[in-house]
């Protein structure tokens, strides 16, 4: 028995062939398997014979099936992987187009319905594989490539989205490393532009004293793609009542915890230090996630009950958020790259209403300083 959901607003004929097409696409149906009979899927589905004979007909044109005559219908040997693929590519656009659509008849701007649909896709990537993202040994260098390294944000991830559409010759590659290795792949060349949100305790200032002593040599350019609020994402309804970080001393609670060197994770540990409270006492300090997104998962998901993330974060994974401070996160780049066009596309599309109309669609995020340069030179000795 074939299941196939008929839609009135497409022909009969081309829905059948899909749904053949997609069941060798998925591996379903392999070559030499035997498709149904004509006159047995017409009365199946109480079609024409016609409708059914038009269907195979699409396929055996397309290199998908083979007739031999009075024996019947057969996946082909070599079936056509590339028309696959295209016709893949063609269905997933449709579904993609109704969706837009339908959202745009219901009123949300075209910037929420992108930010939701990066959001989404986030959420998915943390629920489909909390393994840990590595950059491959030896990058390729690539003129049109942008290799980000540093702390995550979901603003990072709807800038990459964004780039494709207003610049689609370039590409922009993720490592989110945390901010510490991210300042460190500057200086090893590794990186075109690093990610911070470094805080020094001494003066309170951000990201600057970090530059200054990981790249002492260096011209170095940051640039504030926007503040943001930090603090606690705690369960939905915060069953555990917790209220502040100093909760961490308590028995039952557990943390999910960021990767070291990640600015998040240096802030935590400095407040450990003032609140007294050693590492060794809190239960999952070394459970390490690598994004904001994962982190507001586990929680989600009942593997922890506190971590320390953003707001747009905790937003876009429905659990609860607790407001502790607002900090810079800035992009940082060696004098030299942040000259290059390909980071001045990158700036431009920052500047842009549209991107930043997506930013201020999610809760968190302060744009007051976006654009913002900073150049720090080289210390004098």
């Amino acid at each position: 028995m074939i299941d196939i959901a008929f839609r009135p607003d497409e022909a009969l004929f081309s829905q059948i062939a899909d749904h053949f097409r997609r069941q060798v696409a998925l591996g379903k149906l392999h070559p030499g398997d035997r498709l149904p009979a004509i006159r047995e899927l017409a009365r199946q589905f109480g079609f024409n014979p016609g409708t059914i004979a038009r269907a195979y007909y699409e396929l055996e044109r397309e290199g998908v099936i083979s007739t031999r005559r009075g024996g019947g219908s057969f996946v082909a040997a070599g079936a056509n992987e590339k028309r696959l693929a295209e016709q893949q590519q063609k269905q997933l656009g449709t579904l993609v187009e109704r969706t837009i659509l339908e959202a745009l008849g219901q009123g949300f701007p075209v910037e929420d319905i992108e930010s939701a649909f990066v959001l989404r896709l986030a959420d998915w990537r943390e629920r489909r594989s909390q393994s840990s993202r590595k950059e491959p040994a030896g990058i390729t260098r690539r003129v049109n490539t942008i290799h980000f390294f540093g702390s995550h944000d979901l603003a990072i991830e709807l800038l990459a989205s964004h780039l494709k559409t207003t610049h689609p010759e370039l590409s922009f590659t993720t490592s989110f490393v945390g901010s510490l290795a991210g300042l460190m792949a500057l200086a090893l060349r590794q990186a075109d532009i690093a990610g911070a949100h470094l805080m020094d305790t001494g003066s309170g200032e951000f990201n600057i004293p970090f530059v200054r002593r990981l790249l002492p040599n260096e011209n170095v350019v940051l640039m504030n793609l926007m503040q943001r609020v930090q603090g606690l994402l705690v369960a939905k309804g915060n069953p555990k009542g917790i209220h502040s970080p100093a909760d961490l001393r308590r028995r039952g609670v557990t943390l999910v915890n960021r990767q070291n060197g990640s600015g998040t994770r240096v802030w935590l540990d400095a407040k450990l230090v003032e609140l007294g409270i050693p590492a060794t006492a809190i239960k999952g300090y070394e459970h390490e996630e690598t994004t904001h997104v994962a982190v507001a998962t586990a929680i989600a998901q009942g593997q922890a009950d506190i971590g320390l993330g953003t707001e747009s974060a905790a937003h876009a994974i429905g659990v609860d958020f607790i407001p502790l401070f607002q900090e810079r996160y800035d992009l940082i780049a060696l004098e030299d790259t942040f000259a290059h066009p390909k980071i001045k596309h990158l700036r431009d599309t920052i500047m842009k209403s549209s991107y930043r109309k997506m930013l201020l669609a999610m809760p968190g995020y302060d744009l007051s300083d976006t654009g913002k340069i900073t150049t720090v030179k080289p210390n004098k000795i």
